[in-house]
């Protein structure tokens, strides 16, 4: 388990915030008692944003959204931990890389301290710069909309279309769902918020706003991927029309030659032409006039 400890100034007092990466149980519950907090055991492990308010402290869960999971197959969320207090927050998640994003937080805060008069705005800026790592998840994901787009118009792989058209819809509906607890949970906070100490409107409803365009992002890019399934589906359909149009055609021109074949092998003894040493190239230069004839009048009619 990595610890970051952080401590800023508000208001006359010292703010920590330390923020755990991968911890066990025990770690996350050994740090919250020196505090005197105790986490529900059923806390943990939902797949849902969660906004709990206890007597003397509240209890957040986020996530982040991870880019790289639309090349690999990943989980293409984290879910990411926060107990807020009068005096400290402390943070955690199994994923690094959200330690690594907060490495970022902690700097921008670090340098413009007079940002944080207090927890709930320490909390409301880390909150702030999670929900953000959202876009390039969402500009990612309009890439391989496009990719799956031109291999809809431009591919015969099938099956790797619509294995992946299937995939980005399954990802698609769990961010959305994610972003829909979310937006409960920043609803909730502004609140909250509203009548707290030093958090002015702004604040109480800039992140509720900030997951509103989020959630609104992420049923475009549902509506999206519906479009692009149904762009699939009617190249499919064109396809096989024009499989079926191309063995209609060739039937039709070999018609001729069946119609002309089934006659001349009707068992009669006296047959027109049968005894002329020209009836036989008499007979197939007809089929092919026939058939030419029929090949003309088609592409006439722009039907090839």
């Amino acid at each position: 388990m990595d610890v970051l400890r952080t401590t800023f100034s508000g208001d006359d007092r010292q703010l920590d915030w330390v923020h755990l990466t991968a911890p066990g149980p025990e770690e996350v519950a050994d740090v919250l008692v020196q505090d005197g907090i105790v986490l529900p055991p059923t806390m943990p492990g939902s797949g849902r944003a969660e906004f709990d308010r206890y007597p003397e402290f509240v209890y957040l869960r986020f996530f982040k959204l991870h880019a790289e999971t639309l090349d690999h197959h990943t989980t293409e969320a984290s879910a990411v931990h926060f107990v807020v207090t009068k005096n400290q927050i402390v943070s955690w998640s199994m994923c690094a890389d959200v330690a690594a994003d907060f490495r970022l937080t902690r700097k921008k805060l670090t340098m413009h301290p007079d940002l944080i008069r207090s927890a709930n705005h320490l909390a409301y800026y880390v909150v702030d710069d999670l929900l953000e790592q959202a876009f390039p998840f969402f500009d990612r994901f309009n890439d391989k909309v496009s990719e799956v787009e031109h291999l809809t118009l431009h591919s015969d792989n099938d099956r790797k279309i619509k294995e992946e058209i299937f995939r980005l819809k399954r990802i698609i509906m769990r961010v959305r769902r994610i972003l829909g607890s979310e937006r409960d949970v920043a609803y909730q906070l502004s609140r909250y918020w509203s009548g707290e100490p030093h958090m002015e409107t702004v604040y109480s409803f800039e992140l509720y706003d900030h997951v509103i365009r989020l959630s609104e992002t992420a049923d475009t890019y549902r509506e999206m991927m519906d479009t692009v399934l149904d762009v699939y589906l009617s190249s499919v359909s064109n396809r096989l029309n024009e499989i079926v149009k191309t063995l209609t055609i060739v039937t039709a021109l070999f018609m001729p030659a069946s119609v002309i074949a089934a006659i001349y092998g009707m068992n009669f003894d006296h047959m027109p032409g049968a005894d002329n040493p020209w009836g036989f190239h008499v007979v197939i230069l007809s089929v092919l006039l026939i058939s030419a004839l029929l090949l003309w009048i088609f592409k006439r009619r722009k039907w090839i």
